[in-house]
């Protein structure tokens, strides 16, 4: 395969790495997964891994490598250990690109002047655009958006809460993005989202599930497990112990038992979960009780909602029974299947006034739909208020 020319890599380019890492490939092995030199993989590894100190003994022998991803005697080496972590990889690499952008090209000299006749203004109540008009000098330094922006970089004396309507206006925050959290980041390989991707182009026919979870509140012991189609715009949820990758896996290892593996083949063959800790063992659906192999799993990219927005969009049918902050421990099976029948019964414009129950039923029979709880609401019956 002819290998692509330069390229900056991903933050799912940086998973791979670090899942191959995990599974002692070399760098041959990584390079030809990511379709890239062996030279970019080195340069990676060399610039962005980095050092913890070991407190007991015993390390046998480092990786090929260097690193200490996936060693055994990690946990209990004197040792230097040094190892790669795709978060920390791409904070490095996005500081690296960000930082000669995030400092002035204006002289020092120059801001000094913008800095005193800027923060005399505004200590007198002035809008920048009162300062910048009523000074012409300003004008041939920079222009109004320069001086905006060295108030918030904090290059003047004044704070950026010092300006008038500075409230008025939404401002980004730098966030720290939450931790992945799958378990073992092996399962990643041949299952990001890229490969789904692959996956869904070569097998355009092929039935696409999403699945994603629903909590209600934080101190809640119950979740929702919706699992969706969006080619029909049909959703249906099964109860669970919120956090629990087991209970979620045995949930759908034992609905597919319950429709057998050819429907299993038939219904769920691609399906596609977030990142979050319930789906820690959501690759281990793919295999039937007879150990035969029924259905491919993938995960989206880290911090990306966007992509499953088909289940994204239809919790808003979620959310109009159960609104966010209410707690989901109430909740018994019997009610949510309720809850999906009602919101599978609902009208939808964009399916030609169909809706999602008739669309399934039509492509896989009532006794898939009876194995999943999900009834027929008359239209004029279907209820979307608040579930009491």
């Amino acid at each position: 395969m002819k290998k692509q020319g330069k390229r900056r890599l991903t933050i799912e380019d940086r998973m791979i790495i670090q899942a191959c890492l995990h599974d002692s490939r070399n760098l041959a092995q990584i390079a030809t997964r990511l379709n890239v030199s062996k030279s970019t993989i080195s340069r990676e590894i060399s610039k962005f891994s980095y050092v913890k100190l070991g407190y007991k003994c015993s390390c046998a022998k480092k990786s090929r490598l260097d690193l200490c991803n996936g060693c055994q005697y990690s946990g209990s080496c004197l040792k230097e250990k040094r190892f790669y972590n795709f978060k920390t990889a791409e904070e490095k690499s996005s500081n690296l690109r960000s930082s000669p952008r995030s400092k002035s090209k204006l002289p020092i000299d120059d801001i000094k002047v913008i800095d005193a006749m800027v923060t005399d203004g505004v200590r007198l109540g002035q809008s920048l655009h009162h300062i910048y008009a009523s000074n012409p000098s300003l004008s041939s330094i920079c222009g109004e958006r320069t001086i905006r922006r060295l108030v918030y970089r904090g290059n003047l004396s004044i704070k950026p809460h010092e300006l008038r309507r500075y409230v008025t206006y939404k401002h980004s925050y730098k966030k720290s993005p939450k931790e992945l959290q799958l378990r073992d980041i092996r399962v990643l390989i041949g299952r990001t989202f890229k490969d789904y991707k692959r996956k869904v182009l070569s097998n355009k026919r092929s039935n696409v599930v999403q699945y994603d979870s629903v909590i209600g509140c934080i101190s809640d012991k119950k979740a929702i497990l919706t699992v969706t189609f969006p080619k029909y715009n049909f959703q249906f949820g099964i109860l669970i112990n919120k956090g629990s990758p087991d209970f979620v896996r045995t949930k759908i290892r034992k609905l597919f038992a319950k429709l057998g593996k050819d429907k299993v083949k038939r219904i769920f063959p691609i399906n596609l979960a977030d990142n979050g800790v319930e789906f820690s063992y959501f690759n281990e659906i793919e295999i039937f009780d007879d150990g035969d192999k029924v259905c491919d799993t993938f995960f989206t990219n880290p911090y990306k909602s966007t992509d499953k927005a088909e289940c994204e969009r239809n919790h808003e049918f979620i959310r109009y029974m159960i609104p966010k902050g209410k707690s989901l421990d109430f909740l018994t099976q019997e009610k949510v299947d309720d809850m999906f029948s009602n919101i599978n019964s609902y009208v939808r414009k964009s399916k030609k006034d169909s809706t999602p129950y008739d669309l399934v039923l039509r492509k896989f029979e009532k006794e898939f739909l009876d194995a999943i709880g999900i009834k027929r609401i008359p239209k004029k019956k279907v209820k979307l208020t608040q579930i009491v």
